[in-house]
Protein backbone atom coordinates (compact mmCIF):
# COMPACT_ATOMS: atom_id res chain seq x y z
CA UNK A 1 0.00 0.00 0.00
CA UNK A 2 1.43 3.37 -1.07
CA UNK A 3 2.19 5.88 1.66
CA UNK A 4 0.19 8.46 -0.30
CA UNK A 5 -2.96 6.45 0.46
CA UNK A 6 -2.43 7.10 4.16
CA UNK A 7 -1.50 10.76 3.83
CA UNK A 8 -5.02 11.43 2.55
CA UNK A 9 -6.69 9.88 5.62
CA UNK A 10 -7.94 12.05 8.52
CA UNK A 11 -7.18 9.33 11.07
CA UNK A 12 -3.57 9.15 9.90
CA UNK A 13 -3.09 12.82 10.72
CA UNK A 14 -4.93 12.34 13.99
CA UNK A 15 -2.36 9.69 14.86
CA UNK A 16 0.46 12.07 13.91
CA UNK A 17 -1.11 14.82 16.06
CA UNK A 18 -1.25 12.43 19.02
CA UNK A 19 2.42 11.52 18.49
CA UNK A 20 3.39 15.22 18.43
CA UNK A 21 1.36 15.86 21.59
CA UNK A 22 3.02 12.88 23.30
CA UNK A 23 6.48 14.28 22.53
CA UNK A 24 5.39 17.74 23.72
CA UNK A 25 4.06 16.38 27.02
CA UNK A 26 7.13 14.32 27.95
CA UNK A 27 9.30 17.29 29.08
CA UNK A 28 6.40 18.64 31.13
CA UNK A 29 6.52 15.53 33.32
CA UNK A 30 9.88 16.79 34.62
CA UNK A 31 9.36 20.55 34.36
CA UNK A 32 5.94 20.71 36.02
CA UNK A 33 5.86 19.13 39.48
CA UNK A 34 2.16 19.72 40.16
CA UNK A 35 0.19 16.62 41.11
CA UNK A 36 -3.45 15.59 41.00
CA UNK A 37 -4.65 12.66 43.11
CA UNK A 38 -1.03 11.72 43.75
CA UNK A 39 0.06 11.69 40.09
CA UNK A 40 1.74 14.28 37.91
CA UNK A 41 -0.92 16.40 36.17
CA UNK A 42 0.46 15.48 32.72
CA UNK A 43 0.24 11.70 33.15
CA UNK A 44 -3.41 11.57 32.13
CA UNK A 45 -3.13 13.47 28.83
CA UNK A 46 -0.02 11.41 28.05
CA UNK A 47 -1.94 8.15 28.55
CA UNK A 48 -4.80 9.37 26.37
CA UNK A 49 -2.53 10.67 23.59
CA UNK A 50 -0.76 7.30 23.44
CA UNK A 51 -4.04 5.38 23.50
CA UNK A 52 -5.78 7.51 20.86
CA UNK A 53 -2.66 7.55 18.68
CA UNK A 54 -2.44 3.77 18.72
CA UNK A 55 -6.14 3.46 17.97
CA UNK A 56 -5.89 5.95 15.08
CA UNK A 57 -2.95 4.26 13.39
CA UNK A 58 -4.38 0.74 13.58
CA UNK A 59 -7.85 1.88 12.54
CA UNK A 60 -6.64 3.86 9.53
CA UNK A 61 -4.83 0.75 8.29
CA UNK A 62 -8.12 -1.18 8.51
CA UNK A 63 -10.01 1.58 6.72
CA UNK A 64 -7.50 1.85 3.86
CA UNK A 65 -6.94 -1.89 3.50
CA UNK A 66 -10.51 -3.15 3.71
CA UNK A 67 -12.95 -0.23 3.40
CA UNK A 68 -11.22 1.97 0.85
CA UNK A 69 -14.23 1.86 -1.50
CA UNK A 70 -16.84 2.37 1.24
CA UNK A 71 -18.79 5.57 0.62
CA UNK A 72 -18.82 6.47 4.33
CA UNK A 73 -15.10 5.87 4.84
CA UNK A 74 -14.02 9.50 5.02
CA UNK A 75 -17.05 10.62 7.03
CA UNK A 76 -16.40 7.94 9.63
CA UNK A 77 -12.75 8.96 9.88
CA UNK A 78 -13.65 12.63 10.24
CA UNK A 79 -16.17 11.82 12.99
CA UNK A 80 -13.66 9.66 14.87
CA UNK A 81 -10.95 12.30 14.47
CA UNK A 82 -13.11 15.22 15.67
CA UNK A 83 -14.45 13.36 18.72
CA UNK A 84 -10.95 12.12 19.62
CA UNK A 85 -9.57 15.65 19.33
CA UNK A 86 -12.37 17.05 21.53
CA UNK A 87 -11.49 14.46 24.16
CA UNK A 88 -7.73 15.04 24.16
CA UNK A 89 -7.97 18.86 23.95
CA UNK A 90 -10.26 19.03 27.00
CA UNK A 91 -8.17 16.52 28.97
CA UNK A 92 -4.98 18.44 28.20
CA UNK A 93 -6.56 21.82 28.99
CA UNK A 94 -7.85 20.57 32.34
CA UNK A 95 -4.44 19.10 33.11
CA UNK A 96 -2.85 22.50 32.46
CA UNK A 97 -5.21 23.92 35.11
CA UNK A 98 -4.45 21.05 37.51
CA UNK A 99 -8.14 20.14 37.39
CA UNK A 100 -9.76 16.74 36.97
CA UNK A 101 -11.24 16.24 33.52
CA UNK A 102 -13.37 13.22 34.47
CA UNK A 103 -16.02 13.09 37.22
CA UNK A 104 -15.41 16.76 38.03
CA UNK A 105 -18.63 18.76 38.61
CA UNK A 106 -17.29 21.36 41.04
CA UNK A 107 -18.39 24.32 38.89
CA UNK A 108 -20.25 25.13 35.67
CA UNK A 109 -17.13 24.98 33.48
CA UNK A 110 -16.06 21.59 34.80
CA UNK A 111 -19.59 20.28 34.38
CA UNK A 112 -19.63 21.43 30.75
CA UNK A 113 -16.24 19.82 30.09
CA UNK A 114 -17.37 16.53 31.62
CA UNK A 115 -20.64 16.59 29.69
CA UNK A 116 -19.00 17.42 26.34
CA UNK A 117 -16.43 14.65 26.85
CA UNK A 118 -19.17 12.13 27.60
CA UNK A 119 -21.10 13.16 24.50
CA UNK A 120 -18.07 13.08 22.21
CA UNK A 121 -16.93 9.63 23.35
CA UNK A 122 -20.48 8.29 22.91
CA UNK A 123 -20.44 9.51 19.31
CA UNK A 124 -16.96 8.01 18.89
CA UNK A 125 -18.28 4.66 20.15
CA UNK A 126 -21.26 4.69 17.75
CA UNK A 127 -19.06 5.37 14.71
CA UNK A 128 -16.58 2.73 15.83
CA UNK A 129 -19.36 0.12 15.90
CA UNK A 130 -20.63 1.27 12.51
CA UNK A 131 -17.16 0.69 11.09
CA UNK A 132 -17.02 -2.77 12.67
CA UNK A 133 -20.44 -3.64 11.24
CA UNK A 134 -19.26 -2.60 7.76
CA UNK A 135 -16.28 -4.95 8.09
CA UNK A 136 -18.69 -7.71 9.10
CA UNK A 137 -20.81 -7.07 5.97
CA UNK A 138 -17.81 -6.95 3.59
CA UNK A 139 -17.92 -10.21 1.64
CA UNK A 140 -14.57 -9.84 -0.14
CA UNK A 141 -12.53 -10.11 3.06
CA UNK A 142 -11.03 -13.52 3.79
CA UNK A 143 -13.07 -15.22 6.50
CA UNK A 144 -10.30 -15.69 9.06
CA UNK A 145 -9.15 -12.08 8.54
CA UNK A 146 -12.72 -10.84 8.93
CA UNK A 147 -13.13 -12.91 12.11
CA UNK A 148 -10.05 -11.24 13.58
CA UNK A 149 -11.09 -7.71 12.64
CA UNK A 150 -14.69 -8.09 13.81
CA UNK A 151 -13.72 -9.65 17.14
CA UNK A 152 -11.13 -6.93 17.74
CA UNK A 153 -13.57 -4.13 17.01
CA UNK A 154 -16.42 -5.70 18.95
CA UNK A 155 -14.30 -6.25 22.07
CA UNK A 156 -12.95 -2.69 21.73
CA UNK A 157 -16.55 -1.46 21.57
CA UNK A 158 -17.32 -3.46 24.70
CA UNK A 159 -14.23 -1.97 26.38
CA UNK A 160 -15.44 1.53 25.52
CA UNK A 161 -18.97 0.99 26.84
CA UNK A 162 -17.48 -0.18 30.16
CA UNK A 163 -16.63 3.46 30.71
CA UNK A 164 -20.27 4.18 31.48
CA UNK A 165 -19.97 2.14 34.68
CA UNK A 166 -17.54 4.82 35.82
CA UNK A 167 -19.70 7.81 34.90
CA UNK A 168 -22.75 6.68 36.88
CA UNK A 169 -23.09 8.84 40.05
CA UNK A 170 -22.77 6.91 43.30
CA UNK A 171 -25.55 7.07 45.95
CA UNK A 172 -23.45 9.25 48.27
CA UNK A 173 -22.67 11.62 45.39
CA UNK A 174 -26.35 11.91 44.48
CA UNK A 175 -27.18 12.62 48.10
CA UNK A 176 -24.52 15.34 48.24
CA UNK A 177 -25.89 16.90 45.04
CA UNK A 178 -29.37 17.03 46.60
CA UNK A 179 -27.82 19.08 49.38
CA UNK A 180 -26.21 21.42 46.85
CA UNK A 181 -22.71 19.96 47.17
CA UNK A 182 -21.18 19.36 43.74
CA UNK A 183 -17.78 17.67 43.81
CA UNK A 184 -17.64 14.47 41.79
CA UNK A 185 -20.05 12.41 39.72
CA UNK A 186 -18.93 8.84 39.16
CA UNK A 187 -15.57 7.21 39.77
CA UNK A 188 -13.23 4.61 38.33
CA UNK A 189 -12.91 3.08 41.81
CA UNK A 190 -15.24 0.37 43.12
CA UNK A 191 -15.16 -0.78 46.71
CA UNK A 192 -14.18 1.13 49.82
CA UNK A 193 -11.03 1.46 51.84
CA UNK A 194 -7.38 1.95 50.99
CA UNK A 195 -6.82 1.62 47.21
CA UNK A 196 -3.18 0.77 47.78
CA UNK A 197 -0.23 2.04 45.80
CA UNK A 198 -1.17 2.55 42.16
CA UNK A 199 0.65 0.67 39.42
CA UNK A 200 3.49 2.71 37.92
CA UNK A 201 2.36 5.19 35.23
CA UNK A 202 -1.16 3.76 34.91
CA UNK A 203 -2.11 4.40 38.55
CA UNK A 204 -4.46 1.40 38.68
CA UNK A 205 -5.37 0.29 42.18
CA UNK A 206 -3.81 -2.94 43.45
CA UNK A 207 -6.44 -3.48 46.16
CA UNK A 208 -9.81 -2.04 45.13
CA UNK A 209 -11.74 -2.50 41.92
CA UNK A 210 -10.54 -0.12 39.21
CA UNK A 211 -12.70 -0.04 36.07
CA UNK A 212 -9.91 1.56 34.07
CA UNK A 213 -8.24 -1.86 33.83
CA UNK A 214 -11.00 -3.74 31.92
CA UNK A 215 -11.68 -0.51 30.00
CA UNK A 216 -8.06 -0.36 28.82
CA UNK A 217 -7.83 -4.11 28.23
CA UNK A 218 -10.94 -4.22 26.07
CA UNK A 219 -9.98 -1.21 23.97
CA UNK A 220 -6.47 -2.38 23.20
CA UNK A 221 -7.19 -6.04 22.54
CA UNK A 222 -8.31 -4.57 19.22
CA UNK A 223 -4.68 -3.91 18.26
CA UNK A 224 -3.79 -7.57 18.85
CA UNK A 225 -6.55 -8.70 16.52
CA UNK A 226 -5.63 -6.13 13.86
CA UNK A 227 -2.02 -7.33 13.92
CA UNK A 228 -3.29 -10.91 13.70
CA UNK A 229 -5.44 -9.95 10.69
CA UNK A 230 -2.38 -8.40 9.02
CA UNK A 231 -0.51 -11.66 9.56
CA UNK A 232 -3.34 -13.79 8.15
CA UNK A 233 -3.87 -11.70 4.99
CA UNK A 234 -1.26 -13.57 2.95
CA UNK A 235 -1.87 -16.96 4.52
CA UNK A 236 -4.05 -19.73 3.16
CA UNK A 237 -7.49 -19.49 4.69
CA UNK A 238 -8.95 -22.54 6.40
CA UNK A 239 -11.65 -23.67 8.80
CA UNK A 240 -8.90 -24.19 11.40
CA UNK A 241 -7.77 -20.55 11.12
CA UNK A 242 -11.33 -19.28 11.43
CA UNK A 243 -11.99 -21.53 14.42
CA UNK A 244 -8.80 -20.53 16.24
CA UNK A 245 -9.51 -16.82 15.74
CA UNK A 246 -13.10 -17.27 16.91
CA UNK A 247 -12.02 -19.15 20.03
CA UNK A 248 -9.48 -16.41 20.80
CA UNK A 249 -12.21 -13.81 20.39
CA UNK A 250 -14.56 -15.64 22.77
CA UNK A 251 -11.77 -16.09 25.31
CA UNK A 252 -10.65 -12.45 25.23
CA UNK A 253 -14.24 -11.23 25.54
CA UNK A 254 -14.91 -13.61 28.43
CA UNK A 255 -11.76 -12.43 30.20
CA UNK A 256 -12.95 -8.85 29.78
CA UNK A 257 -16.37 -9.71 31.21
CA UNK A 258 -14.79 -11.44 34.23
CA UNK A 259 -12.61 -8.36 34.75
CA UNK A 260 -15.72 -6.17 34.88
CA UNK A 261 -17.45 -8.51 37.36
CA UNK A 262 -14.40 -8.67 39.62
CA UNK A 263 -14.08 -4.88 39.52
CA UNK A 264 -17.76 -4.33 40.30
CA UNK A 265 -17.27 -6.62 43.30
CA UNK A 266 -14.77 -4.07 44.58
CA UNK A 267 -11.64 -6.17 44.05
CA UNK A 268 -8.55 -5.23 42.07
CA UNK A 269 -7.71 -7.50 39.15
CA UNK A 270 -4.12 -7.43 40.42
CA UNK A 271 -5.16 -8.80 43.81
CA UNK A 272 -4.80 -12.57 43.92
CA UNK A 273 -8.13 -14.34 43.97
CA UNK A 274 -8.05 -18.11 43.52
CA UNK A 275 -11.10 -18.17 41.23
CA UNK A 276 -10.44 -15.15 39.03
CA UNK A 277 -6.68 -15.71 38.84
CA UNK A 278 -7.28 -19.32 37.77
CA UNK A 279 -9.76 -18.24 35.09
CA UNK A 280 -7.34 -15.65 33.69
CA UNK A 281 -4.44 -18.10 33.76
CA UNK A 282 -6.36 -20.89 32.01
CA UNK A 283 -7.88 -18.57 29.40
CA UNK A 284 -4.56 -16.93 28.54
CA UNK A 285 -3.00 -20.37 28.23
CA UNK A 286 -5.75 -21.41 25.80
CA UNK A 287 -5.21 -18.18 23.84
CA UNK A 288 -1.50 -18.98 23.59
CA UNK A 289 -2.32 -22.48 22.29
CA UNK A 290 -4.68 -21.05 19.63
CA UNK A 291 -2.09 -18.47 18.60
CA UNK A 292 0.60 -21.14 18.25
CA UNK A 293 -1.70 -23.27 16.10
CA UNK A 294 -2.33 -20.29 13.84
CA UNK A 295 1.36 -19.55 13.47
CA UNK A 296 2.33 -23.18 12.83
CA UNK A 297 -0.51 -24.05 10.45
CA UNK A 298 -0.91 -20.77 8.54
CA UNK A 299 2.33 -21.08 6.60
CA UNK A 300 1.03 -21.27 3.04
CA UNK A 301 1.18 -18.04 1.09
CA UNK A 302 -2.03 -17.01 -0.65
CA UNK A 303 -1.89 -15.70 -4.20
CA UNK A 304 -5.14 -13.72 -4.00
CA UNK A 305 -5.10 -10.04 -3.24
CA UNK A 306 -7.69 -8.67 -0.83
CA UNK A 307 -9.51 -5.67 -2.27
Amino acid sequence: MEFDDYRKQPLFWNGIAMAVLTVAILPLLFLDTRTLLGANVWIKPLKFSLSLGLYSMTTVWVMVKFLKDWKFNRRIQIALTITALIEIVLITFQASRAELSHFNVTNIWNQIVYSVMGTSISIFWAFHLWMGYSIFRKESITKSVKESLVWGMFIAGFGMIIGFFMTTPRPDQLEAMKQGIFATSGSHQFGSGDPGEGILFFGWSTKLGDMRVPHFFGMHVMQLFVFLAAYLINKKDSILNQTMVRIMGVLFLTINIFMVIQTLNGESIFHFNAFYSSVYGIFFLLIAVCFCKLILKSNVIRNEVTV
